[in-house]
């Protein structure tokens, strides 16, 4: 048997403490550990950017986001319009947040995460009539769905899904718009 020198004790055979090896190496091992805690969370770097899936989805929901505030610019804007032309364009705006509803509840954020403002829909112009106003709508719904129809690929099923379904209720409410607009001329 060896016998070895502790530290705090001079005398060959005293177990007093660690050996100045043991020291040493712990010491080594424990620099890059300080070093590090002394950066933070900044030593950890910046974080990676939401997959594809959370993009996507966040989109959207800014898409529908501008589509509940086109929408209410329109009802604005039909306040006076014959028939039951404004009913209609509420009650596809009621729709439209139902749709950002779900969209909200399929996204999972950390607490504190910011929230990012509503988009501010475009301005319709005074001079546009009953006609430009809902043929605006009729584009934009038209688009809504192609935009989301063609993000479709490479969803988890349950993101699709509710995809799919959003872009079938936007394709709808084109004709509903043409049928009121009709019925109310």
């Amino acid at each position: 048997m060896r016998d070895e020198t502790r530290l705090g004790d001079a005398r060959p055979g005293a177990l007093a403490g660690p050996s100045r090896r043991v020291v040493l190496a712990a010491a080594s091992a424990a620099l890059p550990v300080l070093l590090t805690a002394c950066k933070g969370v900044q030593a950890l770097g910046t974080p990676p950017p939401p997959p594809r899936d959370i993009r996507v989805l966040r989109a959207a929901i800014t898409a529908e986001e501008l589509m509940v505030a086109r929408y209410a610019a329109a009802a604005t804007r039909l306040s006076a319009s014959p028939g039951g032309l404004l009913a209609a364009v509420r009650a596809v705006q009621a729709e439209h947040s139902a749709h950002l509803g779900q969209l909200r509840s399929a996204l999972i954020e950390p607490t504190g995460a910011p929230t990012p403002s509503a988009p501010r829909a475009p301005a319709i112009s005074a001079g546009t009539g009953v006609t430009g106003v809902l043929g605006a709508l009729e584009q934009a719904e038209q688009d809504a769905s192609r935009r989301l129809l063609g993000q479709l690929d490479g969803l988890p099923a349950p993101l699709a899904q509710l995809f799919a379904s959003v872009a079938a209720s936007e394709a709808t409410h084109v004709p509903f718009l043409q049928r009121a607009q009709a019925a109310a001329s």
